[in-house]
């Protein structure tokens, strides 16, 4: 058995949201779920990768520096999200 990868979520404050984030992510999850296991972003912890779910294009997440290569998904981008993260991945 392979070890998952790790995904650190981070969520925008939802201010402008063109899409339902809560359903993007019990989907992603769900459609990941024999690849990547997904967390809460916390500081000094080790990811494969850190997603920042943004409601809109604002890119309020941006900025900050994190331990992992980053993925920002967006209204933009959303439905394509799995693609991405496997890209992204390499898997």
């Amino acid at each position: 058995m392979q070890n998952k990868a790790r995904i650190g979520v981070l969520f925008c404050g939802g201010c402008n949201c063109y899409y339902d984030r809560e359903t993007f992510y019990k989907n992603i999850q769900k459609e990941l779920s024999d690849e990547c296991e997904f967390l809460y972003y916390k500081e000094n912890e080790h990811y494969n990768l850190v997603m920042m779910v943004n409601g809109c294009q604002s890119e309020c997440l941006i900025g900050h520096e994190y331990s992992a290569p980053t993925m920002l998904i967006n209204n933009k981008n959303y439905e394509q999200a799995a693609e991405l993260v496997r890209e992204k991945l390499g898997v």
